[in-house]
C-alpha cells in the first residue's frame, strides 16, 4: 500500500515518510525502504515500534515538528 502510495505521488520511497500506529504498517515501511518511519505510540508500545523498525517514535502527530533545510 505504501509503495503503490509513493508509486502514484511520484515520489521515490527513499525520499518519503510513512507515519504509522501499527506494528504491521511499521515494519512494512521499513521494508519497503522508506527514508523515515514514524511509529505513532497510542497504546505504550514504544520499544515494539522500535523494534519493528521505526526511526522516531512519538506518542502524538503533535509532536511532529518538520523544518526546511536550506
Amino acid at each position: 500500500l505504501f509503495l503503490e502510495a509513493a508509486h502514484r505521488l511520484g515520489v521515490p520511497p527513499a525520499q518519503a515518510a510513512v507515519v504509522e500506529d501499527a506494528l504491521a504498517g511499521v515494519a512494512a515501511g521499513r521494508c519497503g525502504g522508506f527514508a523515515l518511519v514514524i511509529g505513532v505510540d497510542r497504546t505504550g508500545h514504544a520499544a515494539e515500534l522500535y523494534a519493528n523498525g521505526a526511526d522516531v517514535v512519538v506518542p502524538d502527530l503533535g509532536e511532529v515538528v518538520v523544518t526546511e533545510q536550506g
